[in-house]
Formats: C-alpha cells, sequence, structure tokens
C-alpha cells in the first residue's frame, strides 16, 4: 500500500496539524493543498508546515515587517511549491511588499487579495527588480488601495507585476478611473473582471480613445453589477477587443434588451445576461453565439432564433411554455426549472422527438398540473434514454389538483387517460372506419375493403348484403338495356 509522505514528515518533525485552534501559527487544510497561516508563521520556517503546501493563505493580520525584521532571512521562500498567494483580510504594508517580492516562491502563478487593505505610510524604494514576475492571475477583491500605489513613482512595481499578467481582477475595488497609461500596461490580457466597479463603465468610455491601444488578446470581459441599462453603450469600448468571445453583464439593470449591431458582429460564444430585470428579449441574433444564461429573470416568452446555440439557461424565470426548439436546431443543454410550466410535452409547439435533441436537461420545480395532459410528459422522462434530466423525479410535484399536491408525477397513475384501441374493422359514428390504416377516415361507401378475417360462429355481418344487392341490380339493369 503507497502511503502519502507528507503528513508522515510532519509528523517525524514534532508538527501539528488541525484544522482548528492550534499552537503552530499554520495550519493546513483537511486536503493537505492550503497552508493557512500567520506572519509568524511566514517568519519562523523551522514552526511553518507550509513548506509543504500548493496554496498559502495570510490573514486576519497586519502584514508590518520592521527595520528589525528586514534582516531576516527569507530566501527559503523561493523553494516553497505554492502556486498560489491568497491575502485574506489582512492590512498589507508597503515595508511588507517591499521585503517580501525578491523571496517569493518561484513556482508562484497567482496572488488573490480579498477584504483587505494596501497602504503606504511613507515613501520606500523598491529593490532592483530586472524582469517581470511569472505571476499570470492577480485577484482584488473588496480591497482599498493606497492612490499613491497607482503613481508613476511605482512603475517598477507596476512592470514586475503586469509583466507576465494573463488575468485581472478588480471586483469592489472602487475603480474610479482607468487612464491610458495604466491600460496600457495590461493591454495583453485576456481575462479583465471589473465586476461591481459603479464607475467600470465610465473608465472603459475614457480609455476607448487612447491612441493605439488595443485589448488584442482579451477574449473574456466581466461587468457585473456596473449599472448599465442597455448594451448600446459598450459598442465603443468593445471596439478595443477584437478577440472578445466571452462577455457577462450580469446583475444590471435592462428591463428590455436589444441586441446591438456590433454585439451581432463579434466572435462572442458566451453571453451572460442573468440577474437583470429582464421582461422582453429582442433582436437577439449572433452567428456565433452558444451559451446564453438569461436565469433569474422575468421572462414570460422566449422565441429568439439561434442557430448555433447549444447552452440556454431559463431558470427562475416566468415561462408557461418551453421555448421552441425548432429555432434552435443546435442545443444540447437546457434549464427551464423554476418556471410557471404545467407541462413539457403537447401536440401545438414541444414534441417528444424534438426534446430528444437535448443531452441535458433542467424542468423541476414547476407547477406541473396532474391531469391526463401531463401523461405524455411523463412517459418522456420516463422512457427517454438519450436525454439526461438531472432533477428527475425528485424536483418534479404536482400543484394541482389539490389531493395531488406535492406527489412526484412519477407516481401517478393515468391509466384511465389511455384511450381503448379500436379493433380491426371498427365502424364509428358518421360512416367512418378505423382500420386498416391505409383506410382511416374514408367513408364506407367509398371502401374497397377484402375480407381477411372469416366471421366467427354466432357473428351476423351485414355490411356485405347492401353492396351484393347494388352489383345485382347494376347487372340487371345492363342486360336488360343490352336486349
Amino acid at each position: 500500500m503507497k502511503l502519502n509522505q507528507r503528513p508522515i514528515l510532519l509528523l517525524l518533525l514534532g508538527l501539528t496539524v488541525t484544522s482548528g485552534a492550534a499552537t503552530s501559527p499554520c495550519t493546513f487544510s483537511k486536503d493537505w493543498t492550503r497552508c493557512v497561516c500567520d506572519l509568524m508563521g511566514l517568519q519562523n520556517p523551522e514552526s511553518s508546515i507550509c513548506v509543504y503546501a500548493l496554496e498559502l493563505e495570510l490573514r486576519d493580520s497586519r502584514l508590518e515587517i520592521s527595520e528589525m525584521d528586514a534582516a531576516l532571512d527569507l530566501s527559503y521562500l523561493r523553494s516553497m511549491r505554492i502556486n498560489k498567494l491568497i491575502l485574506n483580510n489582512v492590512t498589507v504594508s508597503f515595508s511588507f511588499i517591499r521585503t517580501v517580492i525578491p523571496f517569493l516562491p518561484l513556482k508562484l502563478k497567482e496572488i488573490d487579495i480579498i477584504s483587505s487593505t494596501l497602504e503606504v505610510a511613507q515613501p520606500l524604494q523598491l529593490p532592483e527588480l530586472q524582469e517581470a514576475s511569472q505571476i499570470t492571475a492577480l485577484l482584488l477583491k473588496d480591497v482599498s488601495v493606497d492612490p499613491s500605489l497607482l503613481q508613476p513613482s511605482f512603475q517598477a512595481l507596476h512592470h514586475w507585476l503586469f509583466g507576465s499578467l494573463a488575468s485581472l481582477g478588480l471586483v469592489r475595488s472602487g475603480l474610479v478611473e482607468v487612464d491610458c497609461e495604466w491600460a496600457q500596461r495590461v493591454e495583453n490580457l485576456t481575462d479583465l473582471d471589473l465586476s461591481e466597479n459603479p464607475g467600470s463603465y465610465t473608465g472603459l468610455q475614457n480609455i476607448s480613445h487612447c491612441s493605439s491601444l488595443s485589448f488584442k488578446s482579451l477574449k473574456s470581459l466581466h461587468l457585473g453589477r456596473s449599472n448599465l441599462t442597455s448594451l448600446q453603450p459598450l459598442c465603443t469600448p468593445l471596439m478595443l477587443t477584437p478577440a472578445l468571445t466571452q462577455l457577462d453583464v450580469s446583475r444590471n439593470n435592462f428591463s428590455i434588451i436589444h441586441f446591438p449591431h456590433c454585439l451581432q458582429v463579434k466572435p462572442l460564444r458566451t453571453l451572460n445576461l442573468s440577474h437583470s430585470g429582464i421582461t422582453e428579449v429582442h433582436s437577439l441574433l449572433s452567428a456565433s453565439l452558444e451559451e446564453l444564461d438569461l436565469s433569474y429573470n422575468y421572462l414570460e416568452v422566449f422565441s429568439s432564433p439561434l442557430q448555433t446555440l447549444k447552452k440556454l439557461y431559463l431558470s427562475y424565470n416566468r415561462l408557461i411554455r418551453l421555448p421552441s426548439l425548432d429555432n434552435l436546431p443546435c442545443l444540447k443543454q437546457l434549464k427551464v426549472d423554476s418556471n410557471l410550466l404545467s407541462l413539457l410535452i403537447n401536440e401545438t409547439s414541444v414534441n417528444p422527438s424534438k426534446l430528444e435533441q437535448l443531452d441535458v436537461l433542467h424542468a423541476g420545480r414547476n407547477p406541473y398540473q396532474c391531469d391526463c395532459a401531463l401523461s405524455e410528459t411523463i412517459n418522456f422522462l420516463d422512457s427517454t434514454d438519450s436525454v439526461s434530466v438531472e432533477d428527475y423525479p425528485e424536483e418534479f410535484l404536482c400543484a394541482s389538483p389539490a389531493a395531488q399536491q406535492g406527489t412526484q408525477i412519477m407516481n401517478l397513475s393515468l391509466e384511465s387517460c389511455e384511450e381503448p384501441k379500436p379493433t380491426s374493422g371498427t365502424q364509428h359514428p358518421h360512416g367512418r372506419t378505423s382500420s386498416p390504416a391505409a383506410q382511416q377516415g374514408t367513408k364506407i361507401m367509398n371502401s374497397s375493403l377484402e375480407p381477411s378475417v372469416k366471421p366467427t360462429s354466432g357473428t351476423r355481418h351485414h355490411h356485405g348484403s347492401p353492396l351484393c344487392l347494388t352489383l345485382f341490380v347494376g347487372l340487371l339493369s345492363r342486360l336488360i338495356c343490352f336486349c
């Protein structure tokens, strides 16, 4: 049996690993990948177990290094295995930044700073930074940044930090201004998240006129909760993003969506419009869109023809019927849970063969009306092998009638809903027959049925006698005329 050598080594060193309070300044997570530590643990490698972690989290403290501490040998940090550093609920002084930067682990790729403050108490000189860092992702969420850190005097820090950066998140960071100089430092980004900054849209408008600026590599842009009321104003700044494929404008205030031409010609593949109070969608046309999220809105109908769409999320709306799949020939995933659907399949708009084109369907938590009209829906859900209905049967409950309320629809008995199958040759009112199939709906007087089953004993058949009499009278008339 192969043993995990990491905990064994820690036990041999006499170190304690706990998930709660402990005497050690550092603790490991249960999966042994993240180490949560305070500044004392970072300064004392002999008592720290974080040298074996892949993620290091420093939290709930003030990260500051005095002149005496600055003489400490932190070179051991460079050999640590961590690829992600998290600063959570801390105050980071510039003395800490200046001292630790030269010793950051060589494998470090991501930095998340959450609910923290970056401050500059006094002007301090940065160490010489010969080349850009290897950091590719930086997230600042709920972070208060000292404005002086954005000044030209910190260009060396900016060059070091942004040199290899591909993903930048400034979420709830109080972003109020984005200038051309800052934009040029990050124009090689592939992912930019400016969500929940009321001034993010204004900032993008400001840099849209910067000469020779182009976010030519940017593929993903997040502008959630940015006080947008229309997509049209985005056209100007989006001229800087020719390769954009993912746009998140969720949690804004759109009400009615008009899809501007500038987005129709973009190579967009993913569009997130969730949580935006949308009641209508007009002119949603795209030659490339593959994933559309309209969940948590107020839509009563969705009918936009999107020939390339593969994933459609309409959860938590007010739909009373499924969208027509005739307009969505490539659709593979459909979420319509938590709407106002009383059934899935009906004779007029949706039939089982259309639903069979899906791979995944979510349609639970709807007010299903458990009567005979629901039988086709139940038959489909019980018999389909090609469609994965991931919330069936648990979330498919009856809303009416009152006697069935709360019952899983799969437990319903709908035997009384089955129509009796007519036997061969059964005559219906108004002179029509029900079989064979080729003769359905044909009047008996025009029928050319041939007897195929011998009558059983005691069975009286009258349909042959009038026919024979008619033939006999017709033949007799011809003989009389011939004579």
